[in-house]
């Protein structure tokens, strides 16, 4: 199996842990991606969304673009992979993590 199969196998069941802010969120879920990611030997690294645009559903205006900070995802030969939330599932104000579109990003130092 190649290396962005096993990643995204490895995305996935971090997405189907329950999300929970501080604990099981995208942060802690990235970094547990990387993790899982280099103990297959597989380079990743965590990205930093320090501002990116999304549609919200805003009460009163209905669904707007509006600016979002922060966010994480893992990242494998430039491919980003979401670890917060299952893919198409809403969060907060019916935000969908994997439509966050980054505008300035950071590689993790670490990472």
């Amino acid at each position: 199996m190649n290396e962005l199969k096993i990643a995204e196998k490895i995305a996935e069941g971090l997405r189907q842990r329950p999300y929970r802010l501080f604990h099981s969120d995208c942060l802690t879920k990235s970094l547990k991606f990387r993790a899982e990611c280099r103990r297959r030997e597989i380079r990743a690294h965590v990205m930093f969304c320090v501002l990116g645009l999304t549609k919200a559903k805003l009460p009163v205006f209905g669904e707007v673009a509006i600016p979002y900070t922060p966010h994480f995802w893992g990242e494998v030969k430039g491919q980003r992979f979401e670890t917060s939330r299952p893919l198409g599932s809403h969060g907060h104000l019916g935000i969908i993590p994997s439509k966050i579109r980054p505008l300035v990003t950071i590689r993790l130092p670490w990472t």
